[in-house]
């Protein structure tokens, strides 16, 4: 019976062991898993700042030629507004 009782003993141990080692395993899997998906995530994400840069960059670029273009309209208004002026002049004159 002592022998029984050794075996039993035996068999719960290695039954132990090979349960804490599955666990040991998969925690350890499953902790190089999740290092992975993060890497892949943080990955993606450079990459998506990377775009959203070059987009930010050419919003900037069209935003300066904008204010060009309005500052060159303005000008335009100026001079417009005193050919018009310069016109009424004209007209007052040959009155």
């Amino acid at each position: 019976m002592e022998i029984r009782q050794l075996a039993n003993g035996l068999i719960k141990a290695m039954l132990f062991l090979a349960f804490y080692m599955a666990g040991v395993l998969s925690s350890e899997y499953l902790s190089q898993f999740t290092i992975s998906l993060q890497k892949d995530r943080i990955e993606t994400l450079e990459n998506e700042t990377a775009i959203q840069r070059l987009q930010i960059n050419e919003l900037n670029r069209r935003a300066s030629i904008n204010a060009e273009n309005l500052q060159e309209l303005r000008a335009m208004k100026v001079d417009l507004q005193n050919i018009k002026n310069d016109i009424q002049s004209l007209k007052g004159l040959h009155k």
